[in-house]
């Protein structure tokens, strides 16, 4: 590979163009929506449901941040929590 087609690569893989932006701003919102229904999920549920997966109604907000919802599922999935 020469230095030129070396850049090339580098540059296209690099993820600072404007579609790039576009597209991890579009899933940070789509993170963020999917993580407000799933607490809004969860904050309905009956105390003897949650109990049942081992969460507290005030550990809600924390297995539902961005932090910890980063599953690709469509839904949260708990047993990827750490």
């Amino acid at each position: 590979m020469t230095s030129l087609e070396h850049t090339a690569s580098e540059t296209g893989r690099s993820g600072r163009g404007p579609i790039d932006f576009a597209s991890r701003a579009l899933r940070l919102f789509y993170r963020a929506m999917r993580m407000r229904s799933d607490r809004a999920a969860m904050q309905a549920m009956p105390d003897y449901l949650l109990k049942d997966m081992g969460i507290a109604r005030s550990e809600i907000d924390h297995y539902t941040s961005m932090r910890y919802a980063a599953s690709d599922t469509d839904r949260m999935d708990i047993g990827n929590v750490r």
